[in-house]
């Protein structure tokens, strides 16, 4: 093989490996999101059964940001690869531990205790997942950006449609009565297993072609260079991590709130699905539309279709359009944020920007489920979430890279 192949090679293993990373990041955080009901019944029994099986899903979000440090660090300091090796394992080992706990039935408030002590260890590792990640194949990448940023960014929702598939897959071939007794230990174990695929694929990588080893602390570089820029970016990410939080990704506590369980895997994994195409479709969109636009048109237009799609008719199609519509944004962050951060604390930087962001929109959930009726919190945090998309987006063009 000649020299240019070899680098080749070399190329697409590495955004295979790292992009597979991103969509077992997707898989293993939001494997709880179709049980999260289950997992409020068997671990928080009682009148907080819903608020449990939310905080299940909060406590991996609020991780991440603790994980985006660490493993951002790592990145930067000691390479690309070894912070992926890192991450990947480290979720792998969470879910694995998830899958053996005993209920509150068994081991009584120690259950919810060691539940939420995991999704959080696992939100660390998570979470120091999309820093390295996404400067790996961003910079291995020779698309244009705007296309290398909307494939980074399709890895995600491509693991929730993975894991709700398998979550449907479960209970066709159980049956709900074996499921919410032993198969959704199964179904949690599965999250190690494809995990250490991942292991073994990246075990193989080859470092970034621009990285070298920072002389100084790569945190230090970033909090005195790229302070300004940070802070912006963390809004910028906070409105759309609000948006996604407060609507779609918690459509399984909102139809069974109104009373529709019947359809919460065809919605869950529908919108998923649609979620990937607007991904994917903005970053060539991004190539004849100004990016700016396209975020703050498309997440306007979701708010004007929102009151239809959570009040006025909540349906299958409706909840699907809201969910395809308000993705859009979230195919371009790459593109907004790469260039923002130096590439010796680029890692740090982008992992930093996104996880923190989860610092405003982690909490979502809980916020939403405590308001009634749901589908109006939902609006409401979901409005207060543009308006940090917009203010951080139009400021943060505004600053020197």
């Amino acid at each position: 093989m000649s020299k240019q192949g070899s680098i080749e090679v070399i190329r697409r293993r590495a955004i295979i490996s790292a992009y597979l990373g991103w969509i077992m990041d997707g898989y293993d955080a939001l494997l709880v999101t179709p049980i999260m009901p289950l997992l409020g019944e068997l671990f928080f029994p009682g009148p907080y059964s819903l608020l449990g099986g939310l905080s299940t899903l909060v406590a991996t979000l609020v991780g991440r940001p603790l994980g985006s440090i660490t493993m951002g660090y790592v990145g930067d300091a000691f390479g690309r690869r070894i912070g992926l090796l890192v991450t990947v394992l480290g979720y792998s080992l969470s879910a694995l531990a998830i899958a053996l706990l005993p209920t509150y039935a068994v081991a009584g408030v120690m259950a919810p205790l060691a539940l939420l002590t995991l999704r959080f260890l696992q939100g660390i590792f998570l979470g120091g997942e999309w820093g390295p990640g996404t400067a790996m194949i961003m910079e291995w990448s020779k698309w244009r950006r705007e296309i290398a940023s909307a494939f980074v960014q399709s890895g995600y929702p491509i693991g929730v449609v993975i894991a709700t598939i398998v979550n449907i897959l479960f209970l066709t071939y159980m049956g709900p009565s074996s499921f919410n007794t032993y198969g959704w230990r199964i179904y949690m174990g599965t999250g190690a297993v494809i995990a250490v695929i991942a292991f073994v694929i990246r075990n193989r990588l080859l470092e970034s072609p621009i990285w070298s080893k920072p002389r100084t602390n790569p945190l230090t570089l970033l909090f005195k260079h790229g302070g300004a820029q940070l802070g912006l970016s963390i809004l910028f990410t906070g409105g759309l991590l609000t948006i996604y939080y407060s609507t779609y990704l918690i459509y399984s506590d909102f139809l069974k709130a109104i009373g529709a369980v019947s359809i919460i895997p065809s919605v869950m994994l529908i919108s998923t699905i649609a979620a990937v195409m607007a991904v994917l479709l903005a970053g060539p969109l991004a190539l004849v539309i100004n990016y700016r636009w396209l975020i703050i048109g498309t997440l306007a237009i979701s708010l004007a279709y929102a009151p239809i799609a959570l009040i006025l008719q909540p349906s299958l199609v409706n909840l699907v359009m809201l969910a395809f519509i308000e993705n859009f944004a979230m195919g371009l962050v790459p593109y907004v944020l790469i260039d923002k951060f130096n590439v010796q604390y680029r890692a740090s930087g982008l992992g930093v920007a996104y996880n923190w962001g989860l610092l405003i929109g982690g909490w979502m959930p809980l916020i939403v489920g405590l308001v009634s009726p749901m589908s109006l919190g939902m609006i409401i945090m979901m409005a207060i979430g543009i308006a940090l998309v917009i203010i951080g987006l139009i400021t943060l063009s505004r600053t020197k890279k």
